[in-house]
């Protein structure tokens, strides 16, 4: 048995990552930026929803895609001293698709937010996926995600469907069916 028979499998493994990191990098220049944009579009079209797709490109090799479904009026307004009313602006939230150090592209969504009214909730996570995992499928399924996550914050009440009523008192009563 060799001395470094382990390090080297190990140093195999790394070196062959930083080439997967290299060939990830070079699959999002080439097709999947453009990929992700033309899907986007296409959802958008076909949903007739409201929104913008943006390619982001400060720090190269850091890129995004952001589907950004805007700020617009709320329909909530401030009452002024002067007796004006002040538009409470909402952003509607984002469906981010970005690259990460390792070429991998994370896909994570912003909430949406009434400004001024509400501390910003926190970005989702919705998954981490390979530029060879990408196809129309995946990119469809991410924003039927974002789109749940929103329908949820617009349709939000305490109404919790399926779940049985907390116990009366002080948490070690017995429950309204036991009464």
């Amino acid at each position: 048995m060799e001395k470094y028979t382990a390090i080297k499998e190990k140093a195999s493994r790394y070196k062959s990552l930083l080439t997967t990191v290299d060939a990830y990098r070079a699959e999002w220049e080439k097709k999947l930026k453009k990929f992700i944009i033309k899907e986007c579009k296409a959802i958008l079209a076909a949903t007739e929803i409201e929104a913008d797709v943006d390619s982001e490109s400060t720090v190269h090799g850091l890129e995004a895609i952001t589907l950004k479904l805007g700020m617009r009026r709320s329909g909530i307004y401030q009452k002024m001293d002067s007796g004006e009313k002040k538009s409470v602006w909402k952003d509607h939230g984002s469906l981010i698709f970005g690259q990460l150090f390792n070429g991998k592209i994370q896909v994570w969504m912003t909430y949406p937010i009434l400004e001024g009214l509400m501390e910003p909730r926190q970005p989702k996570m919705i998954g981490i996926y390979a530029p060879p995992e990408f196809n129309d499928a995946l990119v469809l399924s991410n924003v039927e995600f974002f789109l749940n996550e929103l329908i949820a914050w617009e349709d939000y009440d305490d109404d919790v469907p399926n779940e049985k009523p907390n116990a009366i008192g002080f948490g070690a009563g017995i429950t309204p069916d036991q009464l």
